[in-house]
């Protein structure tokens, strides 16, 4: 290129469209005066796709508000039944400070009472293994079975709060039954880095260009699915005589038996390009 060609173009005037508009290489390296000379400007439109390779997923869902009534009023069964209450405690097994955590029994999950639930879990795992990364290390072609592994209530009052931990399965979720009115009104009196009754996942550093944490207030109906292994904990809330009830799950995905591989969707895209070469 030559020594006098000069670029004058303003790329914060377009950073957030996605294009940019360069003068073309054989225009810049004309010299000055042969440049002056020129009355059209060739062009070139050059775009940008994100791509975002590395770190976990997290999907969002909605239950349906026949699902958040069925799940509530077994959740509200349940705690209510000491017996069931007793058998079931999940409190040990939890990091959670927390006033009751009560896990659903493994037959009622099998039952078809509960197959409504099970069914939107699994169109979300369907969906979460679908969507790249993710799809690169496992693909849903290579999916026989998802087993509920465990299911549990929490019941959670002013105070009570979930520090950061992590779950066991492969996949873990988390839905929402009842949420406090009195949030909105405690979240505007913090008046900086509100948090009161959130949810807060994070991973990897703070770094300039890169995001580390997710932090959601919830709403009743919200649902997510995330990697077990992601840290995440829950933000207590002041407000007396109220209650935050949710219902989290850790999923594991078996594999097809006749499947000659681990799982893994890149290793069978090679084996198939290398094939296809052949």
């Amino acid at each position: 290129m030559c020594k006098e060609a000069a670029l004058e173009v303003s790329l914060f005037n377009c950073i957030f469209i996605g294009k940019i508009l360069l003068y073309d290489n054989r225009y810049l390296c004309k010299r000055k005066d042969s440049m002056a000379k020129k009355e059209k400007k060739e062009q070139q439109v050059l775009k940008f796709d994100a791509i975002r390779p590395f770190g976990p997923t997290i999907v969002k869902g909605k239950l349906p508000d026949f699902l958040v009534k069925l799940m509530d009023d077994k959740a509200t069964k349940m705690m209510n039944d000491k017996e069931h209450s007793k058998k079931f405690d999940h409190a040990p097994h939890l990091a959670g400070n927390v006033k009751q955590e009560t896990r659903f029994d493994p037959e009622w999950l099998g039952s078809e009472e509960a197959q409504p639930m099970i069914h939107l879990i699994g169109e979300m795992v369907k969906s979460y293994i679908s969507i790249p990364p993710a799809n690169e290390t496992i693909s849903p072609e290579f999916i026989g079975q998802m087993v509920v592994e465990s299911m549990w209530a929490v019941s959670q009052y002013a105070g009570d709060f979930n520090p950061f931990h992590i779950h066991e399965g492969q996949l873990s979720g988390v839905f929402y039954l009842r949420v406090p009115k009195s949030l909105p009104e405690e979240y505007a009196k913090e008046d900086h880095y509100p948090t009161v009754g959130d949810i807060c996942w994070f991973n990897g550093q703070a770094a300039t260009f890169s995001g580390h944490k997710f932090q959601h207030s919830p709403k009743v109906g919200d649902i997510f699915l995330f990697p077990n292994w992601l840290a995440h904990g829950v933000y207590p809330f002041r407000t007396k005589n109220e209650e935050r009830r949710s219902v989290s799950f850790n999923l594991q995905l078996i594999k097809k038996e006749k499947d000659p591989q681990v799982g893994n969707a890149e290793t069978a895209r090679r084996k198939e390009f290398y094939k296809e070469k052949k």
